[in-house]
């Protein structure tokens, strides 16, 4: 079809079928020269949307942009200019929606996934917990940028009043201190306070006391064995090799060697491997529990359901609270299923030198194994006697000595 000039800089041309309106479909296009050249610009078909008006409000503007020399010189960059516009738009409206993201949206898209490829399991299933009983439920759907000091002060208080300890009030917060400095280094405008700031400091001394007598031990594990059999394996382990918790939670078959009576610890807490020798009991023990149909990688101790422990067992807490062996005791006196290791270290200490018991006990550093051996009074009072006898001589030698002085 033939175009049809229709106003200055304006013309169109009509499908030779389709209609639209009642009449033929007209498609619009803007003429114009600039520089010597005629340029055509094409703006699209009626039934898109487009009309003669807005073709000619188009010709209007370029015409105001030439003698003004600004802004948009044609058509196409007229829509370059508009496409910019809306991914600008567009773009600012994502940003906005990721400074927006609530707690838990960031948690479960961003933070656990990373922390999931980056730490340990039972680092990131802790802190797991800590959002899931502590974070969520108080602030999952506050934006992160809303974070300030009214909220982190609502957080303190809360697990104050919850009766948590110092060093839980210190590692709860720490968990959410780590997701929004994880937030903050990939660009989010967040404030990250220092544990001083909140009050989560760590405490000054929070060196546990107790360490369980024989008689305890064994109303212990009497107990325990009545209630739960497999939180007695556990608690049994516990008592013969020393190790923590998550050691005996996360032991697999393949690190137990019945033959060679020893067992593995790998990737400890502090990430090396150690290796420590199983007593009778255990062997006796383990050997019951494995049977002869065993899986390398299934764990080596269940619970009632034969699932892994993930946790402290809940006969341990009850059996403790039964025996009464917190009543009246400050909070660091207390018995917990680390007072067991605590123990244990303590027993040994009197027996292994420090580098032996550092192994077995797998420390790195003296200042570490410091903390679990408690004083013998019996041996300080024999040595305090021995420096007695060193300070004053035979009675003959001192009258020896005083005569010399006075001659």
């Amino acid at each position: 079809m033939a175009w049809k000039n229709v106003s200055k800089g304006v013309r169109y041309r009509e499908h030779e079928s389709r209609k639209h309106n009642k009449r033929p479909d007209r498609y619009y296009m803007l003429t114009y020269k600039r520089a010597g050249k005629t340029v055509n610009e094409a703006l699209g078909w009626a039934s898109d949307g487009f009309t003669q008006a807005d073709a000619e409000d188009l010709m209007e503007t370029l015409r105001k942009n030439w003698r003004s020399g600004t802004r948009a010189q044609s058509l196409r960059e007229m829509r370059e200019y508009e496409a910019d516009k809306r991914d600008q738009s567009v773009a600012a409206r994502k940003e906005q929606e990721r400074k927006d993201i609530p707690l838990a949206d960031y948690w479960a898209t961003a933070y656990l996934p990373h922390a999931q490829r980056t730490k340990k399991d039972a680092s990131w299933g802790k802190e797991e917990q800590h959002f899931r009983v502590w974070l969520d439920p108080n602030f999952g759907s506050l934006p992160l940028t809303k974070f300030g000091m009214p909220q982190w002060d609502s957080l303190m208080r809360t697990l104050h009043k919850a009766g948590l300890s110092q060093r839980s009030r210190e590692y709860i917060s720490g968990t959410l201190r780590r997701i929004l400095r994880h937030a903050q280094d990939r660009g989010l405008p967040v404030v990250v306070p220092t544990g001083k700031q909140i009050g989560a400091t760590a405490p000054r001394n929070n060196r546990r006391q107790r360490v369980l007598t024989p008689a305890e031990k064994e109303q212990l594990l009497s107990a325990l064995v009545e209630r739960d059999v497999n939180a007695w394996r556990v608690a049994q382990f516990a008592m013969l090799t020393g190790c923590r918790l998550s050691e005996a939670l996360r032991l697999r078959w393949a690190h137990v060697d019945l033959v060679a009576a020893s067992v593995q610890f790998v990737n400890t807490k502090n990430k090396d491997t150690r290796s420590v020798p199983l007593a009778q009991p255990l062997m006796e023990m383990l050997k019951d529990v494995r049977g002869k149909a065993f899986s390398p990688d299934a764990p080596v101790f269940t619970n009632s359901l034969s699932k892994a422990w993930t946790a402290v067992p809940e006969a341990f807490k009850v059996v403790v609270r039964i025996l009464g062996f917190n009543e009246g005791r400050a909070a660091l006196d207390r018995v917990s299923f680390h007072t067991l290791r605590h123990t244990v270290a303590t027993e040994l200490a009197g027996d292994l030198d420090i580098r032996s018991l550092m192994d077995f006990m797998g420390w790195r550093h003296v200042a570490m194994a410091a903390r679990y051996i408690h004083a013998n009074k019996e041996a300080q009072k024999a040595a305090v006697n021995l420096l007695e006898r060193r300070l004053h001589p035979s009675e003959g030698k001192l009258l020896e000595f005083k005569k010399d002085r006075v001659s």
